[in-house]
């Protein structure tokens, strides 16, 4: 892969713009931060659906929208429930997923393909969305109250940048075995390890600038979203290899759509979630 100086410049001027909304969205306060996901988790249904089209289902966009801001409300309201009667609402969205395939069980031409695409873009899109959310709260049992805390997501962030931009300059460079062809020709192994290289190195970094979590914690995190921000990326690409488009929208000149820009972010964020909750720092 051949270093592309003017590919190189309008990425790097698109990102800066990009990052500064983004930062200051999830930096200002707990509002901003959950208005700008719902926001992005808005515009990738609507990314998600477009795809879907082109791969001949048809998913009904507007209750996927409706349950993705139930979601998001769910997600908000549920570390401030104290009654213990209304802890099942996340169960009662498990339940409305399932009124989908009773919906479509009535329609005249009814498909499980239309059921099934709505469903993973829900999975794919609001659920990171929610998580993300659920890890900026921090309950503190001495005041006994939820403090906003938004550095680990800063720092998924920061990781996700860095491995893209690493993978990037040294697959530029040094790249000459190829990482998935079939799926992304681009990529290389050479880009892989170096984006991962990055992500470790800059754990250390992240560590001192967000004392909240140890070092131990940033590392192991650097390495999951590293992992999984790549394995993310090549998902993605192969939705939209299937669909036959190259971007998933055109929001961002050099970067594509939402779903090409949090992709890696997406698909780390539950492997990370789950790290958080194993090891009790939720």
């Amino acid at each position: 892969m051949a270093f592309n100086v003017k590919t190189f410049y309008t990425r790097a001027t698109t990102a800066l713009v990009f990052v500064a909304l983004l930062l200051g969205c999830v930096w200002y306060s707990y509002l901003s931060f959950v208005l700008f996901f719902t926001v992005v988790g808005f515009i990738g249904l609507h990314e998600f659906f477009k795809i879907s089209e082109n791969l001949q289902a048809k998913p009904n966009k507007y209750v996927g929208y409706v349950i993705h801001v139930l979601t998001i409300i769910v997600a908000i309201w549920y570390p401030f429930i104290e009654t213990p009667n209304l802890r099942f609402l996340p169960h009662l969205l498990v339940v409305l997923c399932f009124c989908l395939f009773i919906v479509e069980l009535f329609k005249k031409t009814a498909s499980l393909q239309n059921v099934a695409y709505l469903l993973m873009a829900l999975l794919y899109v609001t659920v990171p969305c929610c998580m993300l959310i659920s890890m900026v709260l921090h309950f503190d049992y001495n005041e006994v109250r939820n403090f906003f805390q938004p550095q680990r997501v800063l720092g998924m962030i920061f990781f996700v940048w860095l491995n893209d931009t690493g993978a990037y300059l040294v697959g530029s460079f040094f790249g000459k075995h190829k990482l998935y062809e079939k799926i992304s020709p681009n990529k290389t192994w050479e880009g892989t390890l170096g984006g991962i290289a990055f992500c470790i190195g800059l754990s250390f970094v992240v560590a001192g600038m967000f004392p909240q979590l140890a070092t131990i914690h940033w590392v192991a995190i650097s390495i999951i979203v590293a992992v999984f921000g790549n394995l993310g990326d090549l998902v993605e690409s192969m939705l939209k290899r299937m669909a036959g488009v190259k971007d998933s929208g055109s929001l961002m000149p050099g970067h594509g759509g939402v779903l090409d820009r949090f992709d890696s972010l997406f698909f780390a964020t539950p492997f990370v979630f789950c790290y958080l909750a194993f090891m009790g720092l939720l």
